[in-house]
């Protein structure tokens, strides 16, 4: 009787261990709009500093910046959709786009091409209708810097 005592003890003590972690976690935020105060919020605690402007339709903003040496472009969609993008007119071709997207997880490459100059541009969007957190916000933010690195060195080659 006293071993089957200690036996469910030892089940319910981890498992009870384990709920009071997860309830002691703190709750974010879960946002389904973006506001321009949220974001900029967002980009203040990540040392970027921006230049904002409107963008041809209302409700939608252009945040520019520059990072790791090359200049960023953040929109914000009437806060249903952030979208990142950086431009590259060297190597600009269709295959390059192509071999980038083949291997790219976070961004795309998209070939540009105005008739005079080809350009690519590395892209990537995130929805936020569907919930976003501030946390998430950051992460979309610094994971293009490591995409803009990543997509550096693919040029080189």
């Amino acid at each position: 009787m006293f071993r089957q005592g200690l036996a469910r003890l030892a089940i319910f003590l981890p498992f009870s261990l384990i709920c009071s972690i997860a309830a002691a976690q703190s709750q974010e935020t879960v946002y389904r709009h973006v506001s321009s105060d949220k974001l900029e919020a967002v980009l203040k605690e990540l040392n970027i500093s921006h230049q904002k402007s409107a963008g041809k339709k209302d409700g939608i903003f252009v945040y520019d910046y520059e990072r790791k040496g090359v200049k960023v472009r953040l929109y914000n969609y009437s806060g249903e959709d952030l979208w990142v993008e950086s431009d590259y007119t060297e190597k600009a071709t269709l295959d390059l786009a192509n071999r980038w997207n083949m291997r790219a997880k976070f961004s795309r490459a998209v070939l540009v091409n105005d008739g005079k100059l080809a350009t690519l541009s590395l892209e990537s969007q995130i929805d936020c209708t569907l919930g976003i957190t501030e946390g998430m916000m950051r992460e979309f933010i610094r994971r293009f810097d490591g995409e803009i690195l990543a997509f550096g060195e693919f040029l080189k080659k």
